[in-house]
């Protein structure tokens, strides 16, 4: 019998690793940091992060509580639980893939690649339409 993909993508969601707010972790050889909620968001610490992965409804408002993976190659190097709307990424330059979910969200799974590098911060904006927006 087989199992459906909302228990597989639940199942995964607890397998990740849960993020504190504002706090940097080290995560599969990446410095991270989920934040962009409230005025930890401001913190000048945070524009160093050459990625900034941002996490949004169908009308660009900020959702949180995000699962997201990071693959750089075939290997996955993030598995992350990030209860924030932002999720800031430092690592080697190279190609990456970022994959998120909403937790608690049947939503279907947003992917992007990027760059890591140095230089001015990047923002990757994953857009999940599924979420209507708030009025």
């Amino acid at each position: 019998m087989p199992i459906p993909v909302a228990a597989l993508m639940f199942a995964a969601n607890m397998a990740a690793q849960p993020m504190a707010m504002d706090q940097p972790v080290a995560v599969g050889g990446m410095e991270t940091v989920c934040t962009g909620i409230g005025e930890a968001k401001d913190d000048p610490r945070w524009k160093s992060y050459p990625i900034r992965i941002e996490f949004s409804n169908g009308g660009a408002q900020y959702l949180s509580g995000a699962h997201v993976t990071v693959d750089h190659g075939d290997a996955q190097v993030v598995d992350v639980n990030c209860p924030g709307a932002w999720l800031l990424l430092k690592g080697q330059p190279g190609s990456y893939k970022v994959m998120a979910t909403i937790n608690g969200s049947m939503a279907k799974p947003v992917t992007a690649p990027f760059e890591m590098g140095h230089g001015a911060q990047k923002r990757i904006v994953l857009r999940f339409p599924d979420f209507e927006a708030n009025e």
